[in-house]
């Protein structure tokens, strides 16, 4: 495949997914194919799958992932971090994404997760969904390790048992909300 048979068609496909990723959003493969195809200005006797892969593979600035639906995704680190693409496509299944983050802060960090959290952005949860997510978790035995502790100012914090053990959780969500003027 000679590269610049194809600058034109690549050149859209960057504009394409640098306009996504400035606006918050990932490329679907399917949406890349369509830029590709609609960028044809004639025949060519290579599919938009060949078209794409060839372009992903002379930039290694673009990265593909496996989204929650299972199709692949395709983003810009520079634009839109790997950690904050993942948010972006599980926003489509807000339990998941719920699950995901609560359990990733608890093993990564470790540290529980103020539940308000879930109402800002990326995430931008209603409380009426999120009272529905958690009864949802509380309900299904693939989130039992997911639970919370209130602090003492009443805010609740999310953690996974899996990764932190209550009174340590308890403890953080505790630090965070009062920082050390509680803490002689």
């Amino acid at each position: 495949m000679k590269s610049e048979t194809f600058a034109p068609i690549e050149k859209n496909l960057l504009d394409a997914l640098c306009e996504a990723n400035s606006q918050g959003r990932l490329l679907s493969q399917d949406a890349a194919l369509a830029v590709i195809r609609n960028s044809c200005q004639e025949e060519t006797e290579f599919a938009p799958q060949d078209i794409l892969s060839q372009v992903l593979a002379t930039h290694p600035e673009i990265e593909t992932f496996a989204g929650v639906a299972g199709l692949p995704v395709l983003h810009m680190p520079a634009l839109i971090s790997r950690s904050y693409a993942g948010i972006l496509d599980r926003k489509a299944a807000p339990l998941i994404l719920m699950s995901e983050e609560i359990r990733r802060n608890s093993e990564l960090y470790p540290r529980p997760v103020p539940l308000e959290l879930f109402e800002s952005p990326p995430f931008d949860l209603a409380p009426e969904q999120l009272e529905r997510l958690l009864r949802t978790m509380a309900e299904s035995p693939d989130y039992q390790d997911i639970t919370f502790t209130t602090a003492s100012t009443g805010a609740v914090y999310l953690f996974s048992t899996l990764h932190l053990e209550r009174a340590h959780a308890a403890f953080l969500a505790e630090r965070a909300e009062t920082g050390l003027i509680n803490d002689p």
